[in-house]
């Protein structure tokens, strides 16, 4: 089950209080999610649904590099 789906629903999206809770979480768990605060601060700059898409793209991306 995952923890969290960074892909918004329709018209919907990543609301602050979210990434402001993922930012207090612990950097071990962050990368275990394969995302950085540095990526959930970027984030919060974008905000809504582009908000959800950027963190969605960083995952697939570190996903994709651990592959290799």
């Amino acid at each position: 089950m995952a923890l969290f789906n960074f892909k918004s629903r329709s018209g919907a999206g990543m609301r602050r209080s979210t990434l402001r809770s993922m930012m207090q979480m612990d950097a071990s768990l962050l990368s275990d999610m394969g995302l950085t605060r540095y990526d959930i601060a970027e984030a919060m700059r974008h905000g809504g649904a582009a908000a959800g898409q950027l963190l969605d793209a960083r995952r697939n991306a570190r996903a994709v590099e651990w592959l290799r």
